[in-house]
């Protein structure tokens, strides 16, 4: 006989699902609990993690910068790139971050680690994974350059006791006859690069004044390159051109006695006088960095220093 049912009440009917179903679907319901939240930790940790990447990068850049200036300046390397590291946040031994300074021929590596806390991937195993960055510069004394202007001077001149930033000296072209090189301390010579524009290296004027109009070389001039001092002259018109050039500085080649490039200096032009006077003027920048001068590979090694260096990152 069945039960009445009360007014105003559904009847009750039993349930036909199997306890052991309900069991799976709790844990079917517990593993996909497990992985949303590994999903949501992977997106949360993972930006979090290029954040922190993209942090690191700058600091292994800045230290690395901060290498190259003390490899230029004979300082100690590590010291430099840790202090600048540790100043952005990356002290190195702490909260497992590592700087490390690695120098080779004309370059310096730094490398930055540090592990990323997660946040939600720990629930799958993953309490934190490694954050690597590397930086390398280049250092050292520059075998090229761009944008040289077409004087030469002998390197003692750059050496000479009056060779003072900020004080005006003045240079003369060698003496009329086959001395096309110059020797002394104050003199000078026009010069037509072997690279620029296939013009042979014993030039005329008009292949030297195209150079001073263009505001040095459209080409790089490399420490192996050939150079040819211009023969002896008026050069009226070489004096004119550069005189509109007086208060810039360009980058110069140092030669030897024997008209070979030894390395770059940065001249600070500012007198230029033809006629009987036949003079230009200024002096040599010490120390500088110019964008213009690079290290090259196959673009001669050995170069001297003649106040300019070259720090720049390669990566």
């Amino acid at each position: 006989m069945s039960r009445p049912t009360l007014p105003g009440r559904m009847p009750v009917v039993p349930s036909s699902r199997p306890e052991s179903e309900r069991g799976q679907m709790l844990t079917i319901f517990a593993l996909a609990m497990v992985a949303l939240i590994a999903m949501v930790g992977l997106i949360i940790d993972g930006g979090d993690t290029f954040l922190q990447r993209r942090d690191q990068q700058n600091v292994a850049d800045a230290a690395a910068m901060a290498a190259g200036y003390a490899s230029v300046n004979g300082l100690d390397v590590t010291a430099a790139a840790q202090t600048v590291a540790a100043a952005n946040g990356y002290q190195d031994g702490q909260d497992g971050t590592t700087v490390t300074v690695s120098v080779g021929s004309g370059s310096i590596t730094v490398d930055v680690s540090r592990p990323h806390r997660n946040y939600f991937s720990g629930v799958v195993g993953f309490a934190s994974w490694g954050v690597s960055t590397t930086a390398s510069v280049q250092a050292g004394i520059p075998n090229a350059a761009y944008g040289v202007m077409p004087l030469i001077f002998n390197r003692v001149a750059f050496n000479a006791a009056n060779k003072i930033a900020g004080i005006s000296v003045s240079f003369s072209e060698p003496g009329i006859g086959t001395a096309d090189v110059p020797t002394t301390e104050t003199s000078f010579n026009w010069t037509l690069f072997c690279t620029a524009s296939g013009n042979p290296c014993n030039g005329d004027s008009n292949g030297v004044k195209q150079i001073v109009d263009g505001n040095g070389t459209g080409t790089t001039i490399r420490l192996t390159d050939d150079i040819g001092p211009l023969n002896a002259g008026a050069h009226t018109d070489l004096f004119d051109a550069l005189a509109s050039k007086v208060g810039a500085s360009y980058p110069v080649s140092i030669v030897n006695d024997e008209g070979e490039i030894t390395g770059w200096a940065y001249f600070h032009l500012t007198g230029s006088v033809g006629g009987s006077t036949k003079k230009i003027s200024g002096w040599f920048e010490d120390p500088i960095e110019v964008s213009s001068m690079t290290i090259l590979p196959n673009a001669g090694v050995g170069a001297e220093a003649y106040g300019s260096y070259v720090v720049e990152l390669t990566n």
